[in-house]
């Protein structure tokens, strides 16, 4: 069955690279017609196969999909992206926690995996927290633009941060708090163990709740816990808090009653501005005993270059990677990942064949960019917008696909960032049809 993949993605960026071409309404339709859900299916079942082993980053999984992704785009007459290269170099660091560990609060050991997922984005052999004291700080969020600051006047040096995930805007779904329903990027637990590590923290832990966070603890449970990317550093992230992790909902009402404090009030009042209380006299303790791998990951980019505007980039873009292979699980160990992300990497290749459909090449340059380690924190993302190939004042718009409808034909899109862009305008033309 045809027309899966919605039409919109391709039609509203031929709209913005081809307005000046000879391209006509008719080869944009055919060139969508070439899209179907059975070549979709073939590339995911290979993306997805056994044989991939879950695409961890700096596995052979890796080598696989770089060397399909190449073979495809070269195929189509794409162009290496990166000079003379389909491939981006991004350093990555890996730290393997052991999961003999226990997490020991008020007298009581909370298992690892069951009650709570620690690690250290340390880059040491051993990090650990003793005896640290707990203070809850509502979001853990300090935004100058949004008035608000949920450690002003603390200091929390040598403690443990305790942390609701999201941000307030979607607790309240009021529009004019940070955004509302859409999550900010102060939402995301990235930032949060980064705010807690400019603070001063010993630790950080966030309490995961499925709606907030957008997953469920299974997620937590097994993307938190074997290796752990992220970038090698001269100062081996010592800036960080020495110890991060997430305990389940669960967990955090029974601290918040050791603590003599009600769970649900305590949220209720974090929505409400900025806040924190100490818990008590309740401190932590754990010890996480990491192995250390450093390597190379990469980011993948092919280029169709513009007819009239090859300067300017049009840019689609998918995570590549998945959680790779857990060989400590009893039973099938590979985290294959057909819909996140094998969707969207066979969606860049359905869509640059669509292009090279054209009878000609669109006015701009329409680049496509597979990026590595996204699982571990967006890291591949991260490293490119640090190190773009392409200048971002090159870059005319950015479209991402992460995780594609597998239901069939819809009547609506939906868009993460709507009223940002003046890329929609063109997703409305194009959505009418």
């Amino acid at each position: 069955m045809k027309r899966y993949f919605p039409m919109t993605v391709l039609a509203s960026a031929i709209l913005a690279g081809c307005a000046s071409t000879s391209i006509t309404s008719s080869d944009v339709e055919k060139a969508y017609q070439s899209i179907n859900s059975e070549q979709l299916a073939e590339h995911i079942k290979v993306l997805a196969s056994d044989e991939f082993g879950g695409r961890a980053p700096s596995s052979k999984g890796e080598e696989l999909t770089l060397a399909y992704l190449t073979d495809q785009f070269k195929a189509l007459g794409f162009e290496p992206g990166n000079g003379d290269s389909f491939l981006q170099e991004v350093p990555l660091v890996s730290l393997e926690a052991d999961s003999d560990m226990v997490l020991t609060i008020g007298g009581k050991d909370y298992q690892y995996k069951k009650d709570m997922v620690m690690g250290s984005s340390r880059i040491s052999a051993k990090q650990s927290i003793k005896d640290s004291e707990l203070v809850f700080v509502g979001y853990g969020v300090n935004a100058p633009e949004y008035n608000w600051n949920d450690y002003e006047g603390l200091d929390v040096k040598g403690k443990t941060v305790v942390m609701l995930v999201n941000d307030p805007g979607f607790a309240t779904k009021n529009p004019d708090l940070f955004t509302g329903d859409a999550m900010t990027y102060y939402g995301r637990w990235t930032y949060k163990y980064e705010e807690a590590s400019r603070q001063g923290a010993a630790g950080a832990i966030i309490i995961h709740e499925t709606a907030p966070a957008s997953y469920p603890w299974s997620v937590v449970e097994n993307s938190w816990s074997g290796e752990q990317f992220g970038f090698q550093k001269e100062n081996n992230n010592m800036d960080r808090v020495a110890v991060e992790g997430w305990v389940t909902t669960d967990v955090a009402k029974e601290l918040f009653t050791k603590a003599g404090l009600d769970f649900d009030t305590m949220k209720a009042n974090a929505a409400k501005g900025a806040y924190h209380v100490d818990m008590g006299d309740l401190t932590a303790s754990v010890e996480v005993n990491n192995t250390i791998k450093k390597s190379i990951s990469y980011n993948f980019i092919a280029t169709l270059p513009g007819s009239e505007k090859p300067d300017e980039h049009i840019i689609y873009s998918a995570h590549w990677d998945h959680l790779g292979t857990d060989k400590t699980r009893k039973g099938d160990q590979i985290y294959n990942g057909a819909h996140d992300n094998a969707t969207g990497t066979a969606g860049l290749i359905e869509v640059a064949e669509a292009f090279a459909t054209l009878p000609e090449h669109p006015s701009r340059s329409m680049t496509f960019l597979a990026v590595t380690a996204e699982e571990q924190g967006l890291l591949g993302s991260k490293y490119y917008a640090a190190n773009p190939v392409i200048p971002a004042s090159q870059t005319v718009a950015n479209i991402n696909m992460d995780s594609l409808n597998l239901l069939g034909k819809v009547k609506d899109i939906s868009v993460v960032g709507i009223g940002k862009s003046e890329m929609d305008n063109l997703l409305e033309t194009a959505a009418k049809a």
